[in-house]
């Protein structure tokens, strides 16, 4: 009998995803193929890593020693921990591959060559599109130490394969549940009098310059909508969302658990997303999971997930074009339906989690 390779997983949970959402269920798949153990912090790694904190602190107070940045802005406390406690079990016991499911969150340490045991290989997810490595002027070195680099856009891809030299960068799109995210019996009909029910989520990269745009070319048109912005409270900007809470027409949700979640993309009549860039985005995914028509930027990594015929997008800037296709949406409503059910099939076919992992793990075992 074949021994089965193992596998080190380095993962985290966002408080404002559910166990549904980001790459949560990719671990649970990745088991059908690897041995796969979990990092799991020891209160002795906790330790660690805060008498480190707290030594560089009074380092930089007392002697003027700054404190040593990561090359990510992304990389924080919990990413120092995950890492500490992964170069602990690395030091117990023998794995044939460490696979860190965000890079910009979580690696670091491991871009040391000396932090390595022999025979044990790195792989990695890269979450950016190619705006965000050039803003922070990334030194495309620090994924030399990475014998994989799984990119989530065919635009991401081209760029990290350009910026690093990086000889085995592929693109993967990233998964959905389509079992959890499924959609409704039957999707609601238009109200002939009532609202049209729009719904947005999440913050990241999202363009509430242009959503609020929208909202206000929205105030003339014959049709009444109602937008339920699904946006953690954290990332609540006091003057840009500031703005939009002044629509009476506005509603906001958080915290919501993972039924609650899907019982909006489940109730809403459309899904708008306009971005400011993209490689994946977890939103899309859901609604094309979810069976709801889905008006979304055609930039960046959308194209490698939503297929024209499959979606409606916004191909211009200002509120006045998106608030135009809104109406045709609305105009339109059995096609966008129509659509929706293609974009559920392929998400089926292609972005289902058990397909994703499959063919993240055939790239992991040719390494």
């Amino acid at each position: 009998m074949t021994m089965r390779q193992k596998l080190l997983l380095v993962s985290a949970r966002w408080d404002h995803l559910g166990g549904h959402s980001g790459l949560a269920p990719l671990g649970e798949q990745l088991q059908k193929h690897f041995e796969v153990q979990r990092v799991v912090p020891s209160l002795g790694d906790k330790i660690r890593v805060g008498a480190q904190l707290i030594w560089e602190v009074l380092r930089e107070r007392l002697l003027g020693v700054p404190k040593k940045q990561g090359w990510s802005p992304f990389y924080n406390r919990n990413g120092l921990l995950l890492e500490t406690a992964a170069l602990r079990m690395l030091r117990a016991q023998h794995f044939d591959m460490v696979f860190f499911e965000a890079l910009e969150d979580h690696f670091d340490a491991f871009a040391h060559a000396d932090r390595r045991r022999p025979g044990t290989r790195i792989a990695g997810v890269s979450h950016q599109p190619p705006a965000w490595w050039r803003m922070y002027g990334v030194d495309g070195n620090v994924l030399s130490g990475v014998d994989l680099v799984i990119a989530l856009s065919r635009q991401a891809q081209g760029f990290l394969q350009e910026r690093t030299g990086h000889a085995n960068v592929h693109f993967v799109p990233h998964g959905v549940d389509v079992d959890f995210f499924s959609p409704p019996e039957a999707r609601r009909s238009l109200p002939v009098d009532g609202p049209v029910e729009v719904l947005f989520c999440g913050q990241w990269l999202r363009d509430f310059a242009l959503l609020t745009d929208t909202l206000t070319q929205l105030q003339r048109a014959p049709v009444h909508f109602e937008f339920h912005l699904v946006v953690p409270k954290f990332a609540r900007n006091f003057e840009q969302h500031y703005r939009l809470a002044q629509y009476g027409n506005v509603h906001w949700h958080a915290g919501l658990s993972d039924a609650e979640l899907r019982a909006r993309y489940r109730s809403a009549h459309l899904m708008f997303l306009p971005l400011i860039d993209a490689t994946a985005n977890n939103s899309v995914l859901e609604a094309m999971s979810a069976g709801l028509p889905l008006l979304v930027s055609k930039l960046g990594g959308v194209v490698d997930y939503v297929e024209e015929g499959n979606g409606t997008f916004l191909t211009a800037g200002g509120g006045e074009h998106a608030a135009e296709r809104l109406q045709w949406c609305v105009e339109h409503y059995t096609a966008c339906l129509e659509m929706a059910q293609r974009a559920r099939d392929g998400a089926v076919e292609k972005l289902s989690w058990e397909v994703v992992a499959a063919r993240m793990a055939t790239l992991a075992q040719a390494v």
